[in-house]
């Protein structure tokens, strides 16, 4: 049976065939450690159409429960199970691997239930790793638990990421242990000489068994083409690339100098795009289980949906196209929609037009945010930059390389501004915010500002207040008030917002702040000492909120993964595909047109609300693809 390890097209591959201390549930054969070391791996392998359990019955001999303080899905047991597998009786000891290769300072909390992704495996996915109980064909058929060799799935070639090799002119002649086939060294010091402390923490932390092999030295990231680096990550700092750890040492976090990157959420967002895994009772909080209890893990099955295809060109001969997807009209209010595999959609009221890496500036079809400015000027946020462009699809690429390394990441999350002034904003998951001023970069992150945290889920512009940004972040809401340099924070420790974990942030003409969280549904205050919290039982689609829109008219909606929500009189009732003619129920982002239309971006297409029904916008109705990430409204020029 190959490994557990999943890459986001469907593949699995042996990650510990070539390398790694192994923790060895049943021996056989009398294999050598140092053949356990360098065995051969095992090639890619298809997953089967149907994931099954293949084991007997399973039992928690005992278990740690960890709980975050500050994030309730954050909230799994971390177990030793006896494991049936056909007549044998084997134990998966996910506690004593984790509690001996570093634990939280290693692994980080654990943020899935041990689970099936593909059958004969358990699998527990943390903060910053993946472990897998698996058989090992390589090694005389035994069953193993060992961690997955997560940076390989994004720079190592597995599961179709590119391989970004092993840097081997790189050369550390500061003292160190050699480790591995590819003769790199794990140092205190990096090449430059920089004191790390890379060994020390590494030896402390699981060493091999936790990190695998170096595939780098120790040295400070370029983000040069033909090195190994994150596309997302910051250059500058000194970094050291592990089989299944990226190590980074940040001199200014005296107490805390080297960190960890979050390899093990990458992974999991690689594995399950769009939040899917969300949806997946195996990763959201759970209660505590006891020894002697049976345990039931969840088969996880998860096929991407497929990308509609583009419709095929129209031979030059042909009369013109009847069909939506027909030339717009050269002035008027645009809608404006990113998706997921289609770049930009636009619609001009009569027709839609698709701007993607084929038609226009966009090198990649995945935009996560978009925005039309005072200008008439489209700019969409992607996994691969910042981009702006007219109806044409002609403009301009923005990218952390080329921009003095002022944007803080290639991944936009979020935008805003543009508006009154020229100052645009995006928000970065793990790396702050940035702002340009059309020369200028700036960064806010939690390091060099007093930003709450740097993982920002949405950036939004103040209305009314000059200077006046919110953030919602992982750590709860901030606001800024960039003329006088001041912050104000909402957090679970100094108000009564309902959770930190905070993903939309909208005020209202009468002052009152509304906040939207990941787990806890919508807060709404008026002042310090008056909070009021809806969620599910008052009516709200559910409490993963992802957007809020405060209309011309004062309602207030509320885009959640289950429907859209307004609040009107006091209460809120929920829209849904059932009841309201949505496309989805999974809804993303909201917008509002001049004539007092609210635009819903779901999972299932486009809908707008005429202010009595919804109309749908689906392949019937001329979108190429119907995975819309977010939504806006603007006058565009023609150019």
């Amino acid at each position: 049976m190959p490994s557990g390890g999943c890459g986001e097209h469907g593949t699995v591959r042996s990650d510990e065939g070539r390398v790694g201390d192994l923790t060895r549930v049943r021996v056989t054969l009398g294999i050598a450690a140092t053949a356990l070391l360098m065995a051969l791996a095992l090639g890619p392998a298809t997953l089967t159409a149907q994931v099954t359990s293949n084991f007997g019955p399973i039992t928690v001999l005992d278990n740690t429960f960890l709980s975050a303080p500050d994030n309730p899905a954050l909230r799994h047991n971390i177990p030793r199970l006896s494991v049936t597998v056909g007549t044998e009786t084997l134990t998966a000891d996910f506690k004593d691997f984790y509690d001996r290769t570093g634990g939280l300072q290693r692994w980080g909390f654990a943020t899935s239930e041990v689970l099936i992704e593909e059958s004969g495996t358990l699998t527990q996915y943390y903060q910053r790793g993946v472990v897998d109980f698996h058989r090992r064909p390589d090694l005389g058929d035994i069953y193993v638990l060992e961690r997955r060799l997560t940076w390989d799935y994004f720079g190592g070639g597995v599961a179709g990421s590119p391989d970004l090799g092993v840097e081997p002119g790189t050369t550390n002649h500061n003292s160190g242990e050699l480790l591995g086939p590819w003769n790199h060294k794990v140092s205190n010091y990096s090449v430059g000489g920089v004191r790390t402390g890379f060994l020390d923490y590494f030896n402390a932390f699981g060493g091999v068994q936790a990190f695998g092999f170096p595939k780098t030295e120790a040295r400070v990231d370029t983000n040069v083409p033909g090195t190994v680096h994150i596309a997302a990550a910051t250059p500058g700092f000194v970094r050291q690339y592990f089989q299944a750890a990226v190590i980074e040492h940040h001199p200014l976090d005296l107490q805390d100098p080297v960190k960890l990157r979050l390899l093990g959420d990458d992974l999991r967002d690689q594995r399950y795009p769009g939040g899917a895994w969300q949806s997946f009772s195996a990763f959201n909080g759970a209660t505590a289980v006891t020894a002697g209890q049976t345990y039931i893990p969840q088969i996880v099955h998860y096929t991407p949906p497929t990308p509609t295809p583009a419709p095929s060109p129209v031979p030059t001969a042909s009369p013109p196209p009847t069909s939506s997807l027909g030339p717009l009209s050269a002035t008027g209010e645009l809608i404006v929609v990113g998706t997921t595999d289609g770049g930009v959609l636009l619609y001009d009221g009569a027709s839609w037009r698709q701007l993607d890496k084929d038609r226009s500036v966009l090198g990649t079809n995945r935009v996560q945010a978009v925005l039309v400015d005072k200008d008439g000027q489209i700019w969409a946020g992607t996994d691969a930059g910042l981009y702006r462009f007219n109806r044409n699809g002609q403009g301009a690429e923005f990218r952390r390389a080329n921009t003095g390394n002022g944007m803080g990441s290639d991944n936009v999350w979020g935008l805003a501004g543009r508006q009154a002034t020229n100052d645009l904003w995006m928000a970065h998951p793990t790396q702050g915010a940035s702002r340009f001023d059309g020369q200028n970069w700036s960064r806010f992150r939690s390091d060099n500002t007093r930003m709450p945290s740097s993982d920002v889920r949405q950036v939004g512009v103040i209305a009314g207040v000059a200077g006046g940004l919110s953030f919602a972040t992982a750590k709860g809401a901030a606001l800024y008030d960039e003329v006088a340099g001041t912050w104000f924070f909402y957090s679970t420790s100094n108000s009564k917002i309902a959770s930190d974990n905070v993903t939309a942030v909208e005020s209202s003409p009468g002052g009152a702040l509304w906040f939207g969280t990941a787990d806890a549904g919508v807060s709404r205050t008026l002042n310090p000492l008056t909070w009021d919290h809806f969620d599910v039982g008052e009516g709200l689609g559910s409490n993963h909120v992802r957007d809020i829109l405060v209309a011309s008219d004062g309602t207030v909606w509320v885009a959640t993964a289950g429907g859209v929500s307004r609040y009107q009189n006091g209460v809120f009732a929920t829209d849904r595909v059932v009841n309201a003619g949505l496309p989805s129920n999974s809804v993303r982002a909201l917008a509002e047109d001049s004539q007092g239309h609210i635009w819903a971006a779901t999972d299932g297409g486009v809908g707008r609300f005429d202010g009595s029904a919804w109309t749908a916008f689906t392949t019937a109705q001329g979108l190429p693809t119907t995975s819309a990430t977010s939504i806006a409204v603007g006058v565009v020029a023609s150019s």
